[in-house]
């Protein structure tokens, strides 16, 4: 049988579902509309709707009125704004500090390839970084989104030592101006102790693929591991990780499911309908004009002797229950992290408040900024090996503290009382003041000690300074 460079492994056919509903879910209404029923199935009573047009045309409708909640979107960057709100310190050796301000082809910053990575991570709980070096002898990191990382597999050690990466991709005919897609896939392995990377190509219906090609350093020596970084949600292992609001993203489309079912029944039982009793044949009278066919004070409804008239509308707990299983839902949305937009209302709080109402949130994310500042050093590690450079002097410290610490008047009154009442030390206090935001972070206990002394001496000479001449002590004589 000839190799299939689209085959794909296990894993990702299993995490592949989920991987796509958080896409959807992810780009909000419009792409979770235009996937039809594989979110909102058709009503029972729709399908039986014999005529296939009118039965498109009611589905629509039925589709049209429904509402999509945005709570993915928004939470995954308020999380990963929380995160990076004060950017990781990255350390690198000098042949590495072009990298800063570009690290991948396509122009992105450390920092911004860095907040790439998380957001993948919270979207997919997935991501890979391929180190390179152009023709020129430029480093660059090359970054994979988790559904283009088709296949893998790893040595004796379960370090991946093969994998096939999906590069299908848009190309433009500047002769004509016209796109096409081009299929291609990159294979990377270990061979004999060498790494080695081939192009898979297909032309024509016919994969072709290219010669491979060996990596070595600057030295010319070979290098003897893929230097390809899996990134997951927790470690760096080539197995997909859950995604951490995948819970999240299934609860806003069952909120859209209950949202279509609540706007039909709204839609339908909206308007009352009114109703004339006591004709023995209604169509007969309607084309005899003895049944009421308009509203309004201005035309007369005579009725049959014991006819009557009334109006059809909607009565009983069926919409309300409907709004309630809504209202639930979205109570459990905000137990995933949808609570950071879910209340529009509410007031503004401060950074140790929302750490509380996060809970056990905290914890996830900050592994997730810990793995994903892990995966950057080992690429950075990787490329720097590659770049003959030292690894060692690549270090990428994230900030885990990503909450708002800052303290107010009151509790600056409150530190100082218990500093001056005896129970802790005046460098407790100056911590907690530091951490608050009221000193500086890179101002010693020392330093600020010296300048509360400079402080006071400015004060004495200066107020000596406002004592009047005819004021001043005498001098002894």
């Amino acid at each position: 049988m000839a190799f299939d460079p689209t085959s794909r492994h296990p894993a990702y056919e299993e995490y592949l579902p989920s991987w796509q509903l958080m896409r959807d879910a992810m780009a909000g209404e419009d792409d979770i509309k235009k996937a039809g029923e594989k979110y909102l199935p058709m009503k029972s009573g729709t399908r039986a709707i014999e005529n296939p047009e009118l039965r498109a045309a009611a589905y629509e409708a039925y589709k049209l009125r429904a509402e999509f909640p945005e709570l993915l979107a928004p939470t995954v960057r308020g999380a990963v704004g929380t995160m990076l709100d004060d950017p990781a310190k990255i350390e690198l050796p000098a042949g590495l500090e072009p990298l800063r301000e570009m690290a991948t082809r396509d122009g992105l910053t450390l920092d911004a390839l860095h907040r790439r990575i998380i957001t993948e991570q919270m979207v997919t709980g997935r991501y890979g970084i391929l180190p390179g070096v152009t023709k020129s002898g430029s480093p660059y990191l090359a970054g994979y989104i988790t559904e283009a990382i088709t296949n893998w597999d790893t040595d004796d050690e379960q370090r991946p030592d093969w994998l096939m990466l999906n590069e299908t991709r848009l190309v433009l005919d500047r002769s004509t101006g016209d796109w096409s897609t081009l299929e291609q896939y990159r294979e990377c392995y270990v061979e004999n102790g060498r790494y080695m990377a081939r192009v898979w190509t297909k032309t024509g219906g016919t994969w072709k693929v290219d010669e491979p090609v060996e990596a070595a350093n600057r030295k010319r020596q070979p290098l003897d591991e893929l230097p390809f970084i899996f990134v997951g949600t927790s470690d760096l292992t080539p197995d997909p990780d859950d995604v951490p609001l995948y819970g999240l993203a299934k609860l806003a489309v069952r909120v859209y499911r209950l949202d279509a079912d609540y706007t039909f029944a709204l839609h339908m039982t909206s308007e009352p309908t009114p109703v004339a009793i006591g004709f023995d044949d209604p169509k007969e009278a309607v084309k005899q004009g003895r049944a009421p066919t308009t509203l309004g004070s201005s035309k007369l409804w005579i009725l049959p002797a014991g006819g009557d008239a009334k109006y059809l509308e909607f009565s009983g707990p069926g919409l309300a229950a409907q709004e309630k299983a809504i209202q639930s839902s979205l109570d459990r949305a905000v137990i995933f992290g949808a609570n950071l937009l879910a209340d529009t209302q509410r007031t503004a709080e401060s950074g140790e408040a929302i750490k509380l109402r996060l809970g056990n949130q905290t914890s996830t994310l900050k592994t997730v900024l810990l793995t994903a500042s892990a995966g950057l050093e080992k690429a950075l590690k990787n490329l720097a090996v590659w770049m003959g450079e030292d690894p060692n002097k690549v270090v990428v410290t994230p900030n885990v503290d990503f909450f708002d610490h800052t303290v107010t008047a009151q509790e600056i009154d409150a530190i100082v009382r218990g500093w001056q009442a005896g129970a802790y030390s005046w460098r407790s206090a100056f911590s907690r003041l530091q951490k608050g935001g009221v000193i500086p972070e890179d101002r010693t206990p020392e330093e600020e000690l010296e300048m509360i002394d400079q402080d006071e001496f400015e004060r004495e000479d200066k107020s000596a300074s406002l004592i009047p001449p005819n004021r001043q002590p005498e001098q002894q004589q």
